[in-house]
């Protein structure tokens, strides 16, 4: 085993434990999803299935020994922060995992930058984003896995002729170029902002033919030939987040769909604070000219509490609920006391109840997990245990 593998397999475990034991899901069945899954026990160790509810699930990148990365997803019970979950995927140097290789490449676009690229201000805040805020940054995350977290998507570049592909890297390691088997003679291959279906069977992404941006997919099986999916309607600035069922393709900025699935938050350039609209049909870009069906989106949404309320940044400092179908002139609702630290949150739990946020001031980052109504006091993640190993670099992605 290599060092670097053992040592993470030696630290792996909770920082939360003393601060959150207390704090797990309002929803004691954990509100949306099914199948309870099999739990671990220490004599096990970590299982490799991700069940389906009650479980919180963080990602982290770090350097590893042969010039490429290792990213670890870590599944945690949030009422005990038992270890229960994990997998690995050992990344090629090869791979566009960093904000200076996407500046080198004649500017590609991956989602692994964000969990990648290492910056002071802690995980998140330099990701390639072209706008994205912070917490949007948890989402582009989230997309590069498939349900199980059998799979990520991944953008390979080629710096020797600027080509960049499409693939996937499973739990083994092993690295699948899905835009290598395309032999036919064409242009340079141009595939970029990489993100796999809940299922794991495709990879979609944007990708530029005839001079014009366009959307299509490749399959994880078979002969992995292009499925166009939209053409010329695939701006270059805009990420790809993957909607409905069956799913497709909707191309805006922090988008994030509503617990119904009928409405999401999203914004343009030139709509930069952000509005609510009707999730489409197919595949689609939010434009300027799309008709919003409610006017209190925001910009940097963390999340919907319910079908009708958004969780909002409300500036750098505090999170703050926003009914969406209220009157425009509604005074957001602060959730944190007032403080002159910088809060990024990041998920919120199945029922609503409860945000993880990651706060910092000056060089000092830590993670904290508050309830979602004013007034509610937050509860500091103490860094011991199993997961104090992953500092202060871990994204918690998704809360199931």
């Amino acid at each position: 085993m290599p060092k670097y593998k053992r040592v993470l397999e030696l630290l792996s475990a909770s920082l939360l434990v003393s601060a959150l034991a207390a704090c797990g899901s309002t929803d004691d069945d954990g509100a949306r999803g099914a199948g309870a899954g099999r739990a671990s026990t220490p004599a096990d160790g970590p299982s490799a299935e991700f069940r389906d509810r009650n479980l919180l699930v963080t990602a982290v990148c770090s350097a590893a020994a042969n010039g490429g990365w290792l990213v670890s997803v870590d599944g945690w019970d949030p009422k005990t922060w038992a270890h229960e979950s994990k997998a690995e995927f050992a990344v090629p140097a090869s791979v566009l995992a960093t904000e200076q290789q996407a500046d080198a490449s004649p500017k590609s676009r991956s989602g692994l930058i964000a969990l990648c690229t290492s910056d002071p201000r802690g995980p998140l805040s330099r990701s390639t984003r072209d706008g994205e805020g912070d917490a949007a940054s948890v989402r582009l995350a989230r997309s590069l896995f498939d349900r199980n977290f059998t799979k990520m998507a991944v953008v390979i570049r080629d710096g020797n002729n600027g080509a960049s592909h499409v693939g996937f890297v499973d739990r083994s390691g092993k690295l699948t170029d899905l835009t290598a088997t395309d032999t036919g003679f064409g242009a340079t291959p141009r595939e970029q902002r990489a993100v796999l279906s809940p299922d794991g069977a495709d990879i979609w992404f944007s990708y530029r033919a005839g001079g014009v941006w366009n959307v299509g997919s490749r399959s994880t099986g078979g002969d992995h030939k292009l499925t166009e999916r939209s053409t010329g309607r695939a701006p270059d600035e805009l990420p790809i987040f993957l909607v409905g069922d069956p799913v497709h393709a909707l191309l805006a900025y922090n988008v994030v769909v509503s617990p119904d699935g009928k409405r999401y938050s999203g914004w343009v350039p030139g709509n930069n604070e952000g509005d609510v609209f009707a999730v489409p049909a197919g595949t689609a870009a939010l434009t300027n000219s799309t008709p919003k069906v409610a006017d209190n989106g925001c910009a940097e949404a963390v999340g919907w509490l319910d079908d009708t309320t958004l969780l909002c940044s409300a500036g750098d400092a505090n999170l703050a609920a926003v009914a969406v179908d209220g009157p425009t002139s509604q005074e957001q609702q602060p959730i944190l006391p007032d403080t002159n630290r910088t809060n990024i949150g990041m998920v919120i739990s199945p029922d609503g109840g409860q945000v993880v946020f990651l706060s910092a001031a000056g060089t000092e980052r830590e993670y904290w997990i508050s309830g979602t109504k004013r007034g509610a006091t937050p509860k500091k993640v103490e860094r011991t245990g199993e997961f104090s190993a992953l500092g202060d670099t871990a994204v918690f992605i998704e809360w199931r």
